[in-house]
């Protein structure tokens, strides 16, 4: 069976920073590039021209989706992947990716889709990790919808409700969560925008509110943020899916937090526990919670109970160190609090041991 084809979609406008490794990650894996930019004035559209990719102009329409889709009409492929210019796939891993769809298990558990390993890289070189749809088959049946944070499987679901998404252990790491990335594009501003006319469009999908939680967090609305967050809460449904329930409790958890509400977060964490006992970053947030009311003890109890579930389940957004590493740096620390250095010692001794053996895994992006 010869290997299956695949075009690369993206929409850009001024990532002349960022393109160049992006597709360089990439371009030796993919059959075709489709650039959709929607008015670049820098040196955006030379550089992907420069790799030989097909550009489009198109005027921005305040939707994702519509720039998505004129991509996605454009491709050849048997398959298509969708990355945004801040965004990169590990080069090494990125050769596997043929290979794989090659497969015979792709065709006979009908996977239309396929899920990666994505890395978002956050201040202080934390990284979160979750599984992202990124590629699918290439039909005409399948196209995003949604101004924002758009979405593709609720087509795929119309055209057979019995397909599956695969995942591949190769890993996209993106940088656009990064403070000095979100403030010179003024992305939360547009997304602020963009999600108020979804909301006011859609109003019966909560995950509006979610989504301009995070948006209103990273600008420092810490009140708004909160107050929406909990309106994803309350309304979310039954088939919400895991990920982004958890995500939400998570990041309302982060929010108290911010606050300084800890009783509240404490309240909540319990709450956020009972839902998501396998979370281990929930753990770690409520530790965080008694430790600021002095409460050291409990706070020492829910590290240890985290240090022995180790790294959360595959599926939640979790903080690369928790459960393993960063829990026992962080045992470490309250150990000396109480005045306890041998036991302090210990666990930065396994911090840093621990923290060796996930370099060894974890590779950064190279890009040649």
């Amino acid at each position: 069976m010869s290997q299956p084809s695949i075009s690369l979609c993206m929409i850009v406008r001024n990532e002349e920073k960022y393109l160049p490794k992006c597709l360089s990650s990439v371009q030796r894996i993919v059959d075709e590039i489709i650039i959709v930019d929607t008015g670049s004035t820098d040196d955006t559209v030379a550089i992907a021209k420069s790799f030989g990719a097909k550009v489009i102009q198109m005027p921005w329409q305040n939707s994702f989706a519509d720039a998505r889709n004129r991509g996605f009409d454009e491709a050849t492929g048997d398959w298509i992947l969708w990355l945004d210019a801040d965004e990169e796939m590990d080069v090494n891993e990125a050769e596997k990716l043929k290979g794989l769809l090659s497969r015979d298990a792709i065709r006979e558990q009908r996977i239309e889709g396929i899920q990666f390993v994505f890395c978002n890289h956050l201040e202080g070189g934390v990284v979160e990790y979750n599984y992202l749809h990124r590629l699918v088959r290439n039909r005409p049946e399948y196209r995003f919808e949604g101004r924002i944070h758009e979405q593709i499987l609720p087509s795929m679901q119309k055209f057979d409700p019995d397909l599956q998404l695969g995942q591949v252990d190769i890993h996209i790491h993106h940088y656009g969560y990064l403070a000095q990335n979100v403030i010179n594009q003024d992305k939360v501003r547009r997304n602020i925008t963009l999600l108020q006319q979804s909301m006011a469009e859609y109003p019966e999908y909560p995950h509006y509110y979610y989504y301009l939680s995070v948006e209103l967090y990273r600008i420092n609305g810490l009140e708004e943020a909160l107050r929406n967050i909990n309106i994803f809460l309350n309304r979310a449904e039954a088939d919400t899916g895991k990920a982004l329930l958890a995500s939400a409790h998570k990041y309302r958890l982060i929010m108290l937090a911010d606050l300084m509400r800890y009783d509240d977060l404490i309240r909540c964490s319990e709450e956020s526990i009972s839902k998501f006992p396998e979370f281990t970053d929930l753990y770690h947030l409520s530790a965080a919670g008694y430790q600021s009311l002095g409460k050291t003890g409990k706070a020492m109890e829910l590290l240890r109970k985290a240090l022995s579930m180790g790294p959360a389940e595959e599926g939640y957004p979790s903080v690369a160190g928790h459960g393993t590493f960063l829990t026992c740096r962080d045992l470490g620390i309250l150990h000396n609090c109480i005045g306890n250095p041998k036991s302090a010692d210990l666990y930065f001794t396994l911090a840093s041991v621990m923290a060796g053996e996930a370099r060894l895994r974890f590779k950064e992006p190279q890009v040649s």
